[in-house]
C-alpha cells in the first residue's frame, strides 16, 4: 500500500537536510488499518531548532520538541523524539529530553496502537505489541496504566474514544484500571475533558454517551454539558440548607439543583443562599457561619467545574474555562444579628447578597408574610406601613459601601419603598413576581416594578406553585404570563430569573434547573427574540453585579 504523499514529500526534505522521519499515531494507526488518513503525525531525530533551519512553522510548542506546519494543503504535527520525566500538575512532564532511538520515544506513548513508527521504505517499528492489538481489536496501555493516568488523567478518555472510533474492546485489566482512577478527572481542565468528550459525540453522540456512562465518567464529569451555552443565572435557591444537600453534595443529589442538572441547563452561574429560619434558630450568626463552611467545602470538591466568585470578573475568568460560577448569599438578614461588623465579617466570606429579611421580623425590618403569628398569616395582603429600622437604614448604606447586592424579596411594600430611596446602586428581588397577575404580596405591584426599573435593578422570577397561579398543569404558560406583564410595564431589561428552588415545592413545569431549556423554548413559541432571552436569563442580572460587586 502507498504511503501518503504528504509524508513522502516532506521525508525527502528531512532525508536532504540530514535527519530521519517517521509517520506515527494516527496516520500509522489508520494507514495499517487502510483507514483514510485525516491527521498527519510525524516523528524526527530532529529539534526544533534544526527544522528551523529548513522549515517555516509555528513555535508555540517548541520547548516540548513539537512544530505545526502547513504542508501540501494539510495541518502536519511533527515532533522530535523524546522522553519525559515526573509528570507534575497531572499534564505536563518536569523534564524533556531529547532523543535518537525510536525505542525510549515509544515510552511515553500512551495507547498500544499510537506508537507505531513506519518509515519511508513501509517499515513498521512496534516495541509494544500495537499490530497485534491492531489485528485483535484491543486497546491497551503502555506501560502500568494506574501510573500513565496519574501522569495524565485524560489518557482514560482517550482510551475510550479509540475504543469507541475503532470499535476495540479494552483489555479486561484495562477496565478496572479506569475505574479505580476516574477520580483523577477531577485533576483536569474541566475544558481538556470536554475536547475529549466533545470528539466523541461528534463520531455518534449515542454510543458515546452509553460508553461514558457505563465506565462511571459521568461520576465526575457532567456529560450533558453544551460549553458553548453557558446561559442562564439563578438568582436565588435554597439547596444549601437542605439535609440531602448535607449528606449527598452538590454533585449529584435528588434535589432541584445540583451540578449536572445545571450543566444539562446551560447554567453560567447559581446564587446560592444561606436560608435561615429565625423560629427555629437560636444562633443566627454561628448556624450561617455553618452553611457557608459546608458551600465553600462543597464547591472545593468541584473545583474542577464550578468555582465561587465576588466580582463580574471572576465570573469571566470561570467562563473563559467553561465553569460555572456560584455566588454567595443570605436570606434573613438576622443573620448578623444587628451587628454592622458581621455584615462585613460575611462580605469577608465573599457573601455578595443578602435578603434583608425572611417572613419574621428582625433587626433590620418587616416582612410582607409575617409568621410570627401563624393564625393570622395571611399572604394576600401586604404590610404597607412597617419598613425599615434605623438600624435597617444603617445597612442599606453599608451593603452599599461594601459592593453587596441588596435583596427586597420578602420585605414589607414600606420596606421597598425604604430600600429604593435609599440605596445609591441597584437592587434587586431576587425571587418575586407580578402581583398584578398572581395577587399575592411576596410578589410586586406595578408600581413597585416601575419603581425598581428606575432604581435600574432586576426582578427574578419565581416558580413557587402558590406565586405564579392556582394552576396544577404544567406552569410554564403562567410563568409566562408574569414576564409578558413584567415586561410590559417595566420592560425587558427589569426581569431575571429567581427560581426559589429547594425553598418550595416542585413546580409543575419548571420540576428542577434542566427545565430552563422548556422555558426557553416557551419564550421562543411566544415571540421573544434571542437577544430577549439572553436579557432575562443571564444579561440583566450581570449587568447589576457587574455594577454594584466590584
Amino acid at each position: 500500500m502507498e504511503l501518503p504523499k504528504v509524508y513522502l514529500e516532506l521525508e525527502k526534505i528531512f532525508s536532504q537536510n540530514g535527519y530521519a522521519l517517521f509517520m506515527v499515531g494516527g496516520t500509522s494507526r489508520d494507514y495499517l488499518l487502510g483507514r483514510e488518513i485525516l491527521d498527519f503525525d510525524f516523528v524526527s531525530d530532529a529539534t526544533p531548532s534544526q527544522m528551523k533551519e529548513f522549515l517555516s512553522f509555528d513555535e508555540s510548542f517548541v520547548s516540548i520538541g513539537s512544530v505545526h506546519i502547513s504542508f501540501l494543503g494539510h495541518k502536519v504535527d511533527i515532533t522530535t523524539l523524546r522522553v519525559e520525566e515526573d509528570y507534575k500538575d497531572y499534564r505536563h512532564p518536569n523534564k524533556v529530553a531529547f532523543v535518537k532511538e525510536l525505542r525510549l520515544d515509544a515510552k511515553r506513548r500512551d495507547i498500544s496502537i499510537n506508537a507505531l513508527y513506519i518509515d519511508k521504505n513501509g517499515n513498521v517499528y512496534d516495541y509494544y505489541h500495537g499490530r497485534d492489538d491492531l489485528k485483535n481489536h484491543l486497546i491497551s496501555m503502555i506501560g502500568k496504566p494506574s501510573i500513565r493516568f496519574k501522569e495524565d488523567p485524560l489518557r482514560i478518555l482517550r482510551a475510550l474514544r479509540f475504543s469507541l472510533i475503532y470499535d476495540f474492546s479494552l483489555t479486561p485489566g484495562l477496565v478496572k484500571d479506569i475505574k479505580d482512577n476516574l477520580h483523577l478527572l477531577k485533576k483536569v481542565s474541566y475544558v481538556r475533558c470536554l475536547d475529549e468528550i466533545d470528539k466523541m459525540k461528534a463520531f455518534s453522540y449515542e454510543k458515546a454517551m452509553w460508553m461514558l456512562k457505563i465506565h462511571h465518567v459521568d461520576d465526575y464529569i457532567p456529560l450533558e454539558f453544551n460549553k458553548e451555552r453557558l446561559n442562564v443565572i439563578d438568582m436565588h435557591c435554597d439547596t444549601i440548607t437542605r439535609e440531602e444537600f448535607e449528606t449527598k453534595g452538590i454533585y449529584k443529589n435528588n434535589l432541584h439543583i445540583d451540578i449536572l442538572k445545571m450543566s444539562k441547563g446551560e447554567y453560567l452561574m447559581q446564587t446560592f443562599a444561606v436560608f435561615i429560619p429565625l423560629h427555629k434558630v437560636n444562633t443566627p450568626f454561628e448556624t450561617t457561619k455553618k452553611y457557608i463552611e459546608l458551600f465553600k467545602s462543597e464547591i472545593n470538591k468541584n473545583s474542577h467545574v464550578i468555582s465561587q466568585v465576588t466580582t463580574y470578573q471572576e465570573l469571566q475568568n470561570n467562563k473563559a474555562l467553561k465553569k460555572m460560577s456560584a455566588l454567595l448569599s443570605i436570606e434573613e438578614g438576622g443573620a448578623i444579628e444587628g451587628d454592622l461588623e458581621k455584615l462585613e465579617y460575611f462580605y469577608s466570606l465573599g457573601v455578595r447578597m443578602m435578603t434583608l429579611t425572611w417572613n419574621f421580623p428582625n433587626e433590620i425590618g418587616y416582612p410582607n408574610i409575617n409568621m410570627t403569628n401563624k393564625t393570622k398569616v395571611n399572604i394576600r395582603i401586604p404590610n404597607t406601613v412597617d419598613g425599615l429600622t434605623p438600624f435597617g437604614k444603617e445597612v442599606v448604606k453599608k451593603m452599599n459601601e461594601l459592593g453587596m447586592i441588596i435583596d427586597v424579596s420578602h420585605l414589607s411594600d414600606a420596606g421597598f419603598y425604604d430600600v429604593i430611596n435609599l440605596s445609591t446602586k441597584p437592587i434587586v428581588c431576587s425571587h418575586s413576581n407580578s402581583r398584578k397577575i398572581c395577587k399575592v404580596s411576596r410578589n410586586l405591584t406595578d408600581e413597585m416594578i416601575l419603581a425598581l426599573k428606575k432604581n435600574k435593578g432586576v426582578m427574578g422570577i419565581n416558580y413557587c406553585p402558590d406565586f405564579i397561579s392556582s394552576s396544577k398543569k404544567n406552569q410554564i404558560p403562567d410563568i409566562i404570563k408574569h414576564i409578558n406583564h413584567i415586561k410590559e410595564v417595566g420592560g425587558i431589561d427589569i426581569i431575571a430569573l429567581g427560581s426559589d428552588f429547594d425553598g418550595i415545592p416542585t413546580p409543575n413545569g419548571m420540576s428542577d434547573a434542566t427545565k430552563t431549556l422548556e422555558l426557553k423554548e416557551a419564550l421562543v413559541k411566544e415571540g421573544y427574540t434571542q437577544e430577549e432571552i439572553d436579557k432575562i436569563f443571564y444579561k440583566n442580572f450581570l449587568r447589576v453585579f457587574k455594577k454594584v460587586c466590584k
